[in-house]
Formats: C-alpha cells, sequence, structure tokens
C-alpha cells in the first residue's frame, strides 16, 4: 500500500502506490482514498486517475517511468510533506495540506471504467456548475 494512513475528521486518508497501464507501457504511480475511521477496510472515496505520476526528469533514472512513496508528514498546523522517489533515481518532496488532500479525495469522481460513464459523470459536474449561478 504506502506509508500509515493520516487520521482525519473525515476519515483515515491513505497514500498507495499502484500500476497504470497506458499506451507507453506501464506506469507506476500514486493514489490517495480515504476510509472510514471507524472500519479501515470501508472505501469512501476512491478518486478516478492518479494523484502523482512521473514526469519531466522523474520518468528517467535506472527504473524508469515510476514514482513510490517513502512516507508522508502532517504537522499540526496541517500541512502534509510528502516524500516520494521517481525512477529509482532521486528523491522528492511535494507539500499540501490535510485540507487540500481531502477535497481531493472526496470531491474527485471515480473511475466510471467506461467512456459512457465518464462522459456522464462530466455531464453531472457541468450541470451542477450551471446551477451554481
Amino acid at each position: 500500500l504506502g506509508p500509515a494512513p493520516i487520521k482525519t475528521e473525515k476519515g483515515w486518508l491513505h497514500l498507495a502506490h499502484g500500476v497504470r497501464n497506458t499506451a507507453a507501457g506501464l506506469r507506476y504511480v500514486l493514489y490517495v482514498f480515504l476510509t472510514d475511521i471507524n472500519d479501515i477496510t470501508n472505501v469512501l472515496h476512491k478518486p478516478n486517475g492518479y494523484f502523482i505520476a512521473p514526469e519531466g526528469e522523474e520518468r528517467i533514472g535506472d527504473v524508469s517511468n515510476v514514482v513510490f512513496s517513502n512516507g508522508w508528514i502532517a504537522d499540526d498546523d496541517g500541512k502534509v510533506f510528502i516524500y516520494y522517489a521517481s525512477s529509482d533515481t532521486r528523491q522528492h518532496v511535494a507539500v499540501s495540506t490535510v485540507g487540500q488532500l481531502l477535497d481531493y479525495a472526496i470531491n474527485t469522481p471515480e473511475d466510471g471504467l467506461r467512456s459512457a460513464k465518464s462522459v456522464e459523470t462530466i455531464y453531472g459536474i457541468v450541470d451542477g456548475n450551471k446551477k451554481l449561478n
């Protein structure tokens, strides 16, 4: 999976390593998801796509097209430092907040697994945005 989850008021926030099959071959990426605070096996939100994927120089190295987590730290002020490596060659740190990560996990739609479902999701988002005006 990944590092120990972060306990939040909305549930356990997880960072996981996984593989995506692309036209250019396999790409190792990081995912974020949220589980129930009382039952860590109950996944509440599983955003579509990936959270972090190799880009630019991160794609080139001993094992190309790979990112994996080395851990994360949540400060008392809500800032989160995400430590990850790329292509078995470099170490990186990304900075976010618990609030931003929760927003991403909760509000990014799940993968519909079919084009028609993805189009339906996009139409629903557009219709919801139209109601805001």
